[in-house]
């Protein structure tokens, strides 16, 4: 276990437990190389010379933000559902911060439910982001 963060529990994550908000800047060379990861071009991505932030990086954004909270093993992805207000721009100073909003079990893997809010360093919400993943699996022969 991660001394600094408390494992993710049915006690540690309750609903409404707020997480622990991070800043990022995606920057062009960011863009970039996500793109070559994908095949896409980056001209799909430019609105009249202003680069914004491809959806699928923004996608990303959970992964800081749930495991700088909590500590857990599995992190299994099932399902993201992205709401978008504004794309954010290159070089955009964000604020991404989010709370848990279900815990629940299914075929004895358990799992959590969690927003991902993206919103511009002066508070103007871009996109949320509604993220479910498997923070334990079933015990083996269960």
């Amino acid at each position: 276990m991660t001394a600094s963060l408390p494992p993710l529990t049915e006690e540690t994550a309750a609903p409404g437990t707020r997480l622990n908000s991070y800043d990022r800047t995606v920057t062009r060379g960011d863009i970039e190389t996500f793109l070559r990861r994908t095949g896409e071009g980056i001209e799909a991505y430019l609105d009249d010379d202003v680069l914004t932030v491809p959806s699928g990086l923004l996608i990303g954004f959970y992964a800081p933000l749930i495991h700088g909270t909590f500590h857990y093993e599995a992190g299994v992805h099932v399902s993201s559902d992205l709401s978008i207000t504004r794309l954010p721009l290159a070089d955009e100073s964000l604020r991404v911060g989010g709370e848990v909003l279900r815990l629940f079990e299914k075929n004895d893997n358990k799992y959590v439910t969690f927003s991902v809010e993206v919103d511009t360093a002066g508070g103007e919400r871009l996109a949320r982001i509604e993220h479910t993943s498997i923070y334990a699996l079933r015990k083996k022969g269960s």
